[in-house]
């Protein structure tokens, strides 16, 4: 494990800083739609500021950790790429990649066709969705930036944190967690 190459530069840290409150925002909708995996998340990056021997290269974590506003140990950016249907790595099983997308794009389709839906994927949408499980895409026409967090599921086996359990949609209309 070490700090990204991108947050090695001033302008990775400083970008990180900026969307503090977008991340914060985006841990608030994971502690509704996956609670388990919110308080794994939590307990994770607290296991990496308090463990920082397991960590490489962490000369600039310590000012990481003090923006780091979400339940996740990584954030992915993509910019002006079409993404082709695929299942992410790295996650677990049972947890959840939120990600949102901006820009002045005109038009873009996200794809989950193992559920039979192609959602409009206006710039400021945010979603949520099991990435490994689920194959997913995105197409989209112009300037369009997507920004992904979602947490390796080999993290949390370093810190010995357990992967979150499933979270299933009559739990969130009843909020029995």
């Amino acid at each position: 494990m070490e700090v990204g190459a991108a947050l090695k530069k001033a302008e990775g840290r400083d970008w990180v800083a900026e969307i503090e409150e977008t991340a914060a925002f985006l841990g608030g909708i994971m502690s509704i739609i996956n609670p388990d995996q919110y308080r794994a998340g939590i307990t994770c990056i607290e296991a990496i500021a308090t463990c920082r021997q397991h960590i490489l290269k962490a000369e600039y974590l310590g000012e990481l950790l003090e923006v780091w506003a979400a339940p996740f140990n990584v954030i992915s950016v993509m910019n002006n790429r079409d993404s082709p249907l695929h299942r992410d790595t790295g996650g677990g099983y049972s947890t959840m990649d939120v990600m949102f997308s901006v820009g002045p794009y005109t038009d873009c389709r996200f794809s989950v066709p193992g559920v039979g839906a192609e959602l409009w994927y206006r710039s400021g949408t945010v979603i949520a969705l099991a990435g490994r499980v689920v194959r997913h895409g995105a197409k989209a026409d112009g300037d369009r930036l997507c920004v992904a967090f979602y947490s390796r599921e080999s993290v949390w086996e370093a810190f010995q944190i357990p992967e979150p359990t499933w979270t299933y949609i009559n739990d969130i209309r009843s909020c029995t967690f």
